[in-house]
């Protein structure tokens, strides 16, 4: 047997606690590539971009005092936009408003945030899940169902080219349901995994099978995602 299929085959053969270490310690390091590779395209090439314009606007303000406050001007709104930014991440890496107005509410603003050019329409059946949290495992699941919905959503409005998403987020007696629909061009889920653009939905494939979830997809006319999720972990 080749080195190669040994190491596959100890892969499968995985006890399923292990497997479930290895992908948690895999999406948190592509949670981490994704926040190095944000910051790095948006705020700190714009403070780059800024300390340009700084260094522009010291030369101009003994010989042109009017087009120094033009400059000093732009780099003001540019360094409001990069407050922004910042901000944002964040309120990606924990929502405020997750731990005061609960699921339900968080949902909400975020597809008010991912849609600011309101190029989608959003339309959402989502209960209102008792925020109180009186356990941190449901604390843990219910903050996971968030992240799975901000990717899917996040998906849909970059990558599908529809113009309406659906949202559902049900809670049953023992489950929490899931159903997330565009009414885009779908894509082909083999070649998706080989693209990194669609990295994040097998990030939401890993979440799933941390919280010990079921996931469906069709993604032939459009994208459908179907997730259930246990209120309980099995041990």
């Amino acid at each position: 047997m080749k080195m190669m299929d040994k190491i596959n085959d100890t892969a499968e053969n995985m006890p399923e606690f292990h497997m479930k270490q290895f992908s948690v310690l895999d999406v948190q390091e592509k949670e981490r590539q994704r926040i190095a590779r944000d910051l790095h395209d948006s705020s700190l090439q714009n403070l780059t971009h800024l300390v340009h314009k700084v260094e522009l606007s010291s030369l101009y303000i003994d010989r042109d005092p009017v087009k120094a406050k033009l400059e000093l001007a732009t780099i003001e709104a540019g360094l409001r936009k990069v407050i922004d930014d910042i901000r944002n991440r964040i309120y990606d890496l924990r929502p405020m408003t997750f731990d005061d107005l609960g699921l339900r509410q968080t949902l909400l603003n975020l597809f008010v945030l991912l849609n600011q050019d309101g190029r989608f329409e959003i339309i959402t059946d989502i209960d209102e899940i008792d925020k109180s949290l009186p356990d941190k495992e449901k604390e843990i699941s219910l903050i996971m169902i968030y992240r799975i919905i901000q990717e899917c959503v996040y998906n849909a409005i970059e990558h599908s080219g529809g113009n309406r998403i659906e949202v559902s987020l049900k809670e049953k007696e023992d489950i929490y349901q899931i159903k997330i629909r565009d009414n885009g061009i779908g894509f082909n889920q083999m070649e998706a995994k080989k693209k990194d653009r669609h990295f994040g939905l097998t990030v939401v494939k890993e979440r799933v099978f941390l919280l010990n979830g079921k996931i469906e997809m069709d993604t032939k006319e459009g994208a459908s995602i179907f997730i259930e999720i246990p209120k309980k972990s099995s041990n």
